[in-house]
């Protein structure tokens, strides 16, 4: 099972309203290490460590609530310095939806820090324990989501200014961090000023990281936009490539070109390849992706199907999650002009958004459709494609179809046995007949090393 902190050592996991919570040793730790000081007295160091993780999560728990209603299944991670929500909701946000999210945790905060703070001055509180509880809570709920709607990322008042901001959503990003350098700037300035070192810090750790951000952006820029927009759709990134795309072409002059106009202008100098632009419109929704997908199609039903083409209709299948067509593609001829590293990148993808079994019939369609001839240059890719279906077919509860792709992958070569013994995927498939014999190759077999590329617990780019 994936950890919500990849990385951390979760204390707990439990469920609030619905939405999954972890809570990491970092934010203990983290907690424990800002209530204690020279003089604490234990009561106020025990409400403390009672008090923040409620007020944390009751912060997330206003992002998470609003995050809902886009359709999103938000989890929430406290770790570190603060915490999380993370969610992926099924369709682009507008900014007005963003901006609510961003805003709703402060919200929160600030409306149960306001009653506490009216409740203490006009009821008056008698107990010593009593004040030590309103005031902290105070303190976490309305004063810390005060310092969070400042303008400066990865505070909500940075993600609210960038959503503000002119441009696409990755000029947004560089223009609120170049705004959030400057007010960490200021913001440290006050809190040297006033003595306020652990603020400091963090003041000085946002510029940094805001720093480090636009650094990232400028370096991004030097890449070639090709090479960028296949990473955002391997990535699932849909919106973000059509943004890239379109920026590109604003700068190119080229706005509002249609599919043909594209692909007869694509091949200009710093510009989209004329398939990967006719890809970007395919994996959108709509006529004009209609258009787009029909030409990939026809270019791939020729007698000899144009492998350019073939590369950018699997990257579409994969954009759509459309795990049939992608098999339908990979059993007909047009599987013998695509590169087996493609057929490794879907099969991890669909495994990674748990279609095991689809990871598996790509990998078992691929192989049935080509053979060794076709496959030259790629000695390893088809022993990995073999494998890949071997953990997909296992954990998809068909342990004898996993035993064969098994089977199948070591008489390819794989015979990573480090990789095959740690494996938890073929665990279903250690107790069969037949397995041992395919996990101990015979020593004739010349072993062809690690195959490329290949993540630990699976094989894949």
């Amino acid at each position: 099972m994936t950890q919500l902190v990849q990385g951390g050592r979760p204390l707990a996991r439990f469920r609030v309203l619905g939405f999954p919570v972890t809570i990491d040793a970092s934010f203990a730790v983290i907690v424990a290490l800002l209530g204690w000081y020279p003089g604490v007295g234990l009561q106020h160091f025990v409400v403390w460590l009672v008090i923040v993780p409620v007020a944390v999560l009751v912060h997330e728990l206003g992002h998470a609530v609003v995050a809902r209603t886009t359709g999103a299944e938000p989890t929430i991670a406290l770790a570190g310095l603060g915490g999380l929500t993370s969610y992926a909701p099924p369709a682009r946000l507008s900014r007005a939806r963003s901006v609510a999210i961003s805003v709703a945790g402060p919200a929160v905060g600030i409306v149960i820090g306001g009653a506490l703070l009216v409740y203490g001055r006009t009821v008056g509180i008698d107990s010593a324990l009593g004040r030590d509880v309103v005031n902290i809570a105070i303190y976490t709920t309305l004063g810390w989501s005060v310092l969070n709607l400042l303008p400066m990322l990865p505070l909500d008042g940075g993600q609210t200014l960038r959503e503000l901001l002119p441009g696409s959503p990755a000029r947004r990003q560089v223009r609120a961090a170049m705004v959030s350098v400057v007010v960490g700037v200021l913001v440290g300035l006050v809190a040297w000023r006033a003595g306020l070192t652990f603020g400091l810090l963090m003041a000085a750790f946002f510029v940094v990281s805001n720093v480090m951000t636009v650094r990232a952006a400028r370096d991004l820029d030097k890449v070639d936009v090709n090479q960028r927009l296949v990473q955002l759709l391997w990535s699932g990134a849909r919106d973000d490539a059509h943004d890239l795309l379109a920026e590109t072409d604003r700068s190119a002059g080229a706005a509002g070109a249609s599919v043909a106009a594209g692909a007869a202008a694509g091949g200009a100098a710093g510009g989209a390849h004329p398939w990967l632009r006719t890809t970007v419109l395919a994996a959108g929704a709509g006529a004009e992706a209609d258009a787009a997908r029909a030409q990939l199609e026809a270019a791939v039903a020729r007698q000899a199907p144009d492998p350019q083409a073939a590369a950018m209709l699997l990257l579409v299948h994969r954009s759509h999650e459309d795990w049939a067509a992608a098999r339908e593609l990979l059993t007909g001829p047009a599987a013998r002009v695509i590169d087996p590293a493609n057929v490794v990148a879907v099969q991890q993808v669909a495994y990674g958004l748990g279609a095991r079994r689809a990871s598996a019939e790509l990998g078992d369609a691929y192989l049935v459709a080509t053979d060794d001839h076709d496959r030259v240059g790629h000695p390893d890719a088809a022993a990995v494609i073999a494998y890949n279906s071997a953990c997909g077919y296992a954990l998809a509860g068909e342990p004898a179809l996993g035993l064969a792709a098994f089977i199948r992958a070591a008489d390819l070569g794989f015979t990573d046995l480090t990789m095959v013994d740690s494996d938890e995927d073929l665990s279903p498939l250690r107790p069969l007949p037949g397995y041992d014999a395919a996990r101990a190759p015979p020593t004739a077999r010349p072993r062809p090393g690690a195959p490329p590329g290949a993540p630990g617990g699976r094989g894949g780019p």
